[in-house]
């Protein structure tokens, strides 16, 4: 996908979806200036080129009772296709886990993980993801405190990758 396939109408819809995932089509055509039915093949050309991806629910983690965020490095004990995919095969199943991506650098993987407590957080390292096959080594941080956390990408960052492709 070539940015240069968005435009400032685009930029409007993505923007307007990304805080409310629900807006009806007849509000985007509104917030784009377009008819309803310009509007609609808009969102469906976006939807086609893959940059919207889905449409999803923000929930709140702490009013669910996931109070502790945690990130976890994680080396392998050895490398090469199959330790990996043993291992990103297995991490999927870890219903703790909310996010994990593969890194270069001095460790293989970056997990984010939501937790209700400290025991279940211990219980977490100790049993599920040492256990993992492939785990060879694990340094943690808590989140103290959540600064900046963006579900997506900026309104501000869409605008300006249209700004520089033109």
């Amino acid at each position: 996908m070539h940015n240069k396939q968005l435009d400032t109408a685009d930029i409007r819809i993505l923007a307007h979806l990304m805080n409310n995932a629900k807006a009806s089509n007849h509000e985007l055509a509104e917030v784009a200036f377009l008819s309803p039915s310009q509007c609609h093949r808009r969102v469906k050309r976006l939807e086609a080129l893959k940059i919207i991806q889905g449409y999803t629910v923000q929930l709140n983690p702490q009013a669910l009772g996931q109070e502790i965020t945690l990130f976890v490095n994680v080396s392998l004990d050895a490398h090469g296709p199959n330790p990996a995919l043993r291992f990103s095969e297995a991490i999927r199943e870890v219903p703790e886990v909310v996010e994990c991506y593969s890194l270069t650098g001095e460790t293989d993987y970056l997990i984010k993980a939501r937790l209700p407590h400290l025991k279940a957080m211990s219980e977490f390292l100790m049993h599920r993801l040492m256990s993992v096959p492939g785990v060879g080594s694990i340094k943690t941080s808590v989140v103290v405190d959540e600064i900046a956390c963006q579900p997506t990408l900026p309104a501000e960052l869409l605008e300006q990758v249209v700004r520089e492709t033109r």
